[in-house]
């Protein structure tokens, strides 16, 4: 038996902007450490056993501009929120872009998350995408 889809597990694939050409790294002690999304994640204790390094399986396709370096996770719905919201905060510290490929059941949406984009828009754009491609599919909203 499967789970009804309102509350069947996200799976998310993120793939991280590379940093531009010419962009070079701060030095020692200027501007912001260079962090890797990864261990951003992993630094939320809730995040750590559902967040992989999807390595040479995983694979961007070869985007230009996005790294190889891809993510994958596999959480609870409840939890989305507060990963949009890790990954919109890394986002903004590194100056960089994250492509979210987010799959509930068989609905599958793709969102670009950079220095602009709000962590509770992106629920609320992934709840409309997915709802758009499958009416009886919506993300189970996280508790008041």
């Amino acid at each position: 038996m499967t789970a009804p889809r309102s509350t069947a597990p996200a799976r998310l694939v993120l793939a991280p902007r590379t940093a531009p050409a010419g962009r070079r790294q701060p030095g020692p002690g200027v501007g912001p450490q260079r962090t890797t999304l990864l261990a951003w994640l992993h630094r939320d204790p809730h995040y750590r056993a559902l967040v992989r390094d999807a390595g040479a399986a995983g694979g961007a396709g070869g985007r230009a501009g996005f790294s190889d370096a891809v993510i994958i996770a596999v959480v609870a719905q409840g939890l989305l929120p507060g990963l949009f919201n890790l990954v919109q905060s890394w986002v903004d510290q590194q100056r960089t872009e994250v492509s979210i490929r987010l799959q509930v059941g068989d609905s599958e949406v793709e969102i670009q998350v950079n220095g602009r984009t709000d962590a509770a828009k992106l629920f609320d754009e992934a709840q409309r995408a997915l709802r758009r491609d499958d009416p009886g599919n919506e993300i189970t909203p996280p508790p008041d």
